[in-house]
């Protein structure tokens, strides 16, 4: 068999700089995404991915994108954007019996390695003063907010306890993403910053990582990666704060004003009000407040060990390539 790659998720941030990545590794890759023309996915073509169209959550069109490939990359794990507590029961009857139909499918087509791109909700929360590393379990107690970090656990753990019935899966879990490939600049933490749309914030601590460091790691972990065991792949600790310092000195503007964080749940659950009424996601929402209200610093030292994964640490290049892909420019 080829060693070629079925990549899911190509159109998003995390997959298409993936797809590149193991370009340049050398992989041959097979791309498999549902919305034909986005440009994260003709840049994946561009580069010498094949490109399948069509919904991996149909059987037919998942089978016939996994024939011939050895392994999976998945990086489609949805994304549980609203916080509204009444909306998690039909996110986890939903997506979670479609992740263990797609790994179902990728062992019986002979897939012989997975990765799956999890998420820094998962790990579990450090005490004050330390950094969060993947011997830390998910406490529903504490990270009970909202429904991203409910679902993303609910995902990761229905991949750990179909270890038997799936293809042998390596987890990954990046911390905040910093540079090229998001699709909405009203959601790019630099972009806000940069252009000042947001005369206020609220302090937290946080972990970002260049998203060329991320896609690195997912392909270290594809080659190296042990099977069942969970790997941060962080870059560099610091605030909120600190970080818009770095995007309005670039911009020439004054850092917004820090206010309470009972102010941004407020906020979060006006974002999700109007995010009902529109159809749209806000940047201001439920979920941005929990990441604020669980923010904590993480380590990536078992990556970097296990891996060979060394993250870069300054994100002024990351954050400069983020804000040329949405068009803005740094002076």
């Amino acid at each position: 068999m080829a060693d070629r790659v079925l990549l899911l998720g190509a159109a998003g941030t995390v997959g298409s700089r993936v797809a590149l990545a193991l370009r340049e590794s050398g992989f041959d890759v097979r791309c498999l995404c549902r919305t034909p023309g986005t440009r994260n996915a003709l840049q994946a073509q561009a580069a010498g991915c094949q490109i399948h169209w069509g919904d991996y959550n149909e059987t037919a069109t998942l089978q016939s994108a996994l024939a011939g490939c050895r392994s999976l990359m998945h990086c489609a794990a949805p994304y549980p954007s609203s916080g509204l507590r009444f909306r998690r029961a039909g996110m986890l009857a939903r997506w979670v019996p479609q992740l263990q139909a797609v790994l179902r499918l990728a062992r019986t087509a002979g897939i012989e390695r997975v990765v799956f791109t999890s998420s820094l909700s998962t790990i579990g929360l450090a005490h004050a003063g330390q950094s969060a590393d993947e011997s830390l379990p998910f406490n529903p107690r504490r990270q009970g907010g909202g429904n991203y970090y409910p679902v993303k656990h609910a995902l990761e753990q229905a991949v750990l306890q179909g270890a038997t019935e799936f293809p042998p899966t390596v987890i990954v879990n990046p911390t905040g993403l910093v540079g090229e490939g998001s699709r909405n600049p009203e959601l790019s933490g630099a972009c806000v910053f940069f252009g000042g749309l947001t005369p206020f914030m609220v302090n937290a601590r946080l972990n970002f990582v260049d998203t060329h460091d991320c896609a690195k790691g997912h392909v270290l972990a594809l080659q190296r990666g042990v099977p069942g065991q969970r790997y941060i792949l962080g870059g560099v600790n610091t605030t909120l704060k600190d970080f818009a310092d770095a995007v309005t000195t670039m911009a020439g503007i004054s850092r917004p004003i820090v206010l309470p964080r009972a102010l941004a749940r407020l906020g979060g659950y006006w974002g999700e009000l109007r995010g009902l009424a529109t159809g749209k996601t806000s940047a201001m929402s439920l979920t941005s407040y929990y990441h604020l209200a669980y923010g904590q610093h993480y380590s990536s030292a078992k990556a970097q060990r296990d891996l060979g994964y060394v993250p870069t640490t300054d994100l002024h290049n990351a954050i400069e390539r983020e804000l040329r892909w949405h068009g803005a420019k740094a002076s």
